[in-house]
C-alpha cells in the first residue's frame, strides 16, 4: 500500500508525522509518500535519527495553517503539502491520503482537487468513537436530515 501523507499538518509537525511515516513502513511495510518542505523533513528526520527508507519525499514549499481560510488551498496556498498530497491522490500516486491539518481546508481540496464519486452531493466526517461496548463511527454530513422518530 502506498500512503501520501502530509508532513505539516497538526501539531508538532513534522517531527510526528516523519515518526508515524517510519512506524509504518518498519510494522506494515507500507510505502509512504511524505509532502512537505524536502529540506526541512531530511533535517528533522536526521536531527533526531529517524530511517527515511520506504520514505518518498514530494517538495512543496508552503504550508495552510489552521487560520488560513479552507478555500485558499485552491489559490493561494496551491503549493502547500496537502494539496500536494491530494493532487498525488487524484493521480493515482497513491492509495490514500493522511493529514492531521486543517479540516476545512481538507475538505475543500478533496471535493475541488480529488473530486467527488458520481452521485455523491458532500463529503462526510466519519471519525471512530470509543464506548463501553467497543467502538462506534460518527457520521456528520452536514446535510439537513429529519432525526424525529
Amino acid at each position: 500500500m502506498r500512503v501520501i501523507v502530509d508532513a505539516f499538518g497538526g501539531d508538532n509537525a513534522p517531527l510526528e508525522i516523519i515518526k508515524g511515516a517510519a512506524l509504518a513502513v518498519a510494522e506494515y511495510g507500507y510505502t509512504v509518500v511524505l509532502t512537505g518542505g524536502e529540506a526541512e523533513i531530511r533535517r528533522v528526520a536526521a536531527e533526531n535519527a529517524i530511517s527515511l527508507d520506504g520514505i518518498e519525499i514530494v517538495d512543496a514549499p508552503d504550508v495552510i495553517s489552521m487560520e488560513d481560510e479552507p478555500r485558499s488551498i485552491l489559490k493561494d496556498h496551491k503549493n502547500c503539502s496537502m494539496a500536494e498530497g491530494l493532487r498525488l491522490l487524484a493521480g493515482g500516486q497513491g492509495d490514500a491520503f493522511v493529514t492531521a491539518g486543517s479540516t476545512g481546508a481538507l475538505i475543500m481540496g478533496a471535493t475541488f482537487l480529488v473530486k467527488r464519486i458520481k452521485g455523491v452531493s458532500r463529503a462526510a466526517l466519519a471519525p471512530l468513537m470509543p464506548s463501553d461496548k467497543g467502538v462506534f463511527m460518527l457520521v456528520d454530513s452536514g446535510a439537513n436530515v429529519d432525526c424525529r422518530p
